[in-house]
């Protein structure tokens, strides 16, 4: 398993089988070879089975290129594979819970309002995913975007790691990150394009050059 301090955030790839013109693992060694250092796996409609073998061949994959993989919501898939960690949304397992079961995971949690920043930190999460920033059409769960300044937000409450996810493309990357996003996630303007490895590339370029800006 790979430390928490070795962690490159910059840009955030998460699978999605319903949005892909080829498949998760074709998406995930073409996301490592545009540079992305952090993989989710989110299949949620996948059966048990298939979720373990596909997790299986990443947690390969991305240990032989020393990127860390996280599975979504499944704690006990993320363990079985020998995984770095897992993704937790406000509605799934507990994050006390998460921690107790996979105390040496990474465990981050999507957050909504500055109330669920603090119940992240004091219950051990190790970076926040800011949720939604623009309105997307794949988180259907939560209707109000925070928008720019719900990073900035955040930012000012926190030093934990910042995911930025929601309707992010590479129009309006820059600005996400010079308002406090540690890193980027954009599924549709990576997975759903008809080359992953560019798309990740470009988003990696913008990320890294908008980093420097802010500091």
């Amino acid at each position: 398993m790979s430390s928490k301090n070795e962690i490159n955030w910059n840009f955030y790839f998460i699978t999605d089988s319903s949005l892909t013109k080829q498949d998760c693992l074709k998406d995930v060694e073409d996301a490592i070879k545009g540079g992305a250092r952090v993989i989710q796996y989110r299949e949620d409609r996948r059966s048990a089975t298939d979720m373990m073998a596909e997790t299986r061949i990443l947690a390969n994959l991305c240990k032989k290129a020393g990127v860390h993989l996280l599975v979504n919501n499944h704690v006990d898939i993320a363990l079985a594979v020998d995984a770095d960690g897992v993704h937790l949304g406000q509605s799934d397992m507990p994050l006390e819970d998460a921690r107790q079961t996979f105390p040496d995971g990474i465990i981050g949690i999507s957050c909504h309002t500055l109330d669920d920043v603090s119940e992240a930190e004091r219950k051990g999460a190790d970076y926040i995913a800011v949720s939604p920033v623009f309105f997307t059409t794949t988180k259907t769960d939560i209707s109000k975007p925070l928008g720019l300044d719900g990073v900035s937000r955040f930012r000012k409450v926190t030093d934990l790691p910042l995911v930025a996810i929601g309707g992010i493309n590479l129009d309006n990357v820059r600005d996400v990150v010079l308002a406090g996003a540690d890193s980027v996630c954009a599924i549709s303007a990576t997975v759903a394009t008809d080359d992953v490895e560019a798309s990740v590339r470009e988003f990696e370029e913008v990320i890294y050059k908008a980093k420097l800006e802010r500091n």
